[in-house]
């Protein structure tokens, strides 16, 4: 294989480093054994699989390359070296895949317990938040305004799979999500790092969406008029605030929690 020729490795290249190319396309990048197996169960739509020699000597690695011949979508093998240049990991993985975005259901549907993240800046923050909002039992994802992309490659390795099952929607409008919201009957609670209701005393049994402002600026001012609550989590002295996808561990499974949790993952619904 030549490198600089081959239209795989380019396109593999540019999709890792151009959002829009991913959002032309409609695609996202998979690293990894772990992020290849989710695709294949979820059922995911997989365009394209670059893997190396190496995907033999890991763990899993040979039935995964077995699964991959068994779904009949194109494989092209090359070097660890040059695989290894077309990640985004720190750690290259033997395995990289083309996938077609799963298409979310229409927003905000049916869902009562919905995640809307503004301005987040952190893909891996990002990728950890899809990934605790779908562990609480949350309806769904909202990215919104200037920040990272949900299908950064890095955001995609951090939610651990969750991309495949946990819609994610992308919107521009901070004040027509509220809208959205809104018309749909959901209350609109704000998480804040200074001020509001204790999160432990908030009802969360009612409908709600949870918004969470950016790692510095926060959530914007014009956006008072909409909210119908704001929640602070008590922090030790000394302690500023916590990580966007700390706090809405916090407050999602607090919700969770009043509402019963969803069922152990493995176990019959009751």
């Amino acid at each position: 294989m030549t490198e600089g020729r081959d239209p795989l490795v380019r396109r593999l290249r540019r999709l890792r480093r151009e959002r829009a190319l991913r959002d032309a396309e409609g695609v996202l990048v998979a690293e990894g054994v772990h992020l290849a197996e989710e695709a294949l169960t979820s059922g995911a739509t997989v365009l394209h699989a670059a893997v190396s020699p190496r995907l033999s000597r890991v763990v899993g690695g040979p039935e995964l390359h077995e699964r991959m011949i068994r779904a009949g979508f194109p494989i092209t093998e090359m070097s660890d070296d040059l695989l290894a240049t077309l990640q985004d990991a720190r750690s290259p993985q033997p395995v990289v895949l083309i996938v077609q975005r799963p298409v979310p259901a229409v927003f905000p549907g049916k869902g009562s317990m919905w995640v809307v993240a503004y301005g987040l800046q952190d893909p891996g923050n990002l990728g950890t938040l899809a990934r605790t909002s779908l562990a609480a039992g949350a309806d769904g994802l909202v990215v919104v305004g200037p920040g990272v992309d949900p299908f950064h490659p890095r955001a995609v390795r951090a939610t651990a799979g969750a991309v495949f099952r946990f819609p994610t929607h992308i919107a521009a409008d901070l004040v027509a999500v509220c809208a959205q919201l809104r018309e749909a009957g959901l209350a609109i609670v704000a998480a804040d790092p200074r001020r509001g209701l204790r999160y432990d005393a908030y009802d969360w049994n009612a409908p709600f969406a949870v918004l969470l402002g950016s790692e510095g600026a926060g959530l914007p001012a014009a956006l008072d008029g909409w909210l119908d609550a704001r929640v602070v989590i008590p922090l030790a002295a000394g302690v500023d605030s916590l990580s966007v996808s700390a706090a809405a561990a916090v407050l999602l499974f607090a919700a969770s929690r009043a509402r019963g949790f969803p069922p152990i993952s493995g176990s019959p619904a009751g």
